[in-house]
């Protein structure tokens, strides 16, 4: 049980006992009908206490179908995991994980509440430690709004990447649109620093940490690219050789 469940039992078993204090007060002169009162009460109460894991277990089978229906009929067109199928110990009867046969890695948690109805109460993602080079799937999962099972497929491609020390860089299209992704990484933790996405068929460019990162679309057509840095100067570079690939330059 957990301590939600404990307190619950320790609680009914308090009143329990209050009530058979006050059974005996009322038939203090009739001993034998208070005896068999409270002996009810209390194997009632261990019997309850015995029976609470068959109950949860049903409890969640129904809540299963539940949940499966509501798949089914609200996404006809995908198919779906959904766990624990059967109650286990450590989940809270009627919550789910789900996710998208297409989407293992990541999915959302669904709970069966009163009048069974589903809804979502957060998100999920199971993606092992990355390694650096990886790191830019983690925006599958965080790009845009919160991950819902409504949510748009995104389209996110690799097309170059960048490393030196602890940051990383990435060149990425993001439904066919330039991007560039900047991620911390190390053996105590990692993080996005910064995504910034431009145009379709232009370019992107970020400053950071002394370094000028610029991605220009295969379709951009220009011979150069143009931006402004923080300090106010124009930074201009040659990209008529370099579409497609991550241009970085170190700051002067």
């Amino acid at each position: 049980m957990n301590p939600g469940e404990l307190l619950y039992f320790f609680a009914m078993g308090f009143v329990i006992v209050m009530v058979s204090v006050v059974l005996w007060l009322i038939f203090r002169k009739r001993k034998k009908l208070a005896i068999t009162l409270s002996s009810t009460l209390i194997i009632g109460y261990i019997g309850y206490i015995l029976y609470y894991p068959t109950l949860k277990t049903n409890h969640h089978a129904e809540a299963y179908k539940t949940v499966s229906k509501y798949l089914e009929k609200s996404y006809p067109d995908r198919e779906f995991r959904i766990a624990p199928k059967h109650y286990e110990a450590g989940y809270v009867v009627g919550d789910f994980q789900v996710h998208d046969i297409e989407t293992p890695k990541f999915g959302v948690m669904l709970r069966v509440g009163k009048d069974d109805q589903v809804t979502q109460i957060g998100s999920w993602s199971d993606n092992e430690y990355p390694t650096p080079q990886e790191l830019w799937r983690e925006i599958e999962f965080t790009y845009g709004e919160a991950y819902t099972l409504d949510k748009e497929s995104i389209d996110i491609v690799k097309q170059d990447e960048w490393l030196d020390g602890q940051l990383i860089a990435f060149a990425l299209t993001i439904n066919d649109i330039p991007a560039i992704a900047l991620f911390n990484h190390s053996k105590e933790g990692y993080g996005l620093l910064e995504l910034r996405v431009g145009e379709r068929g232009n370019f992107v460019a970020i400053e950071k940490e002394g370094f000028i990162f610029v991605y220009t679309d295969e379709q951009y057509q220009g011979k150069t690219v143009s931006t402004n840095l923080e300090n106010g100067k124009e930074f201009i570079v040659n990209v008529d050789q370099q579409k497609g690939r991550l241009i970085v330059e170190k700051q002067q």
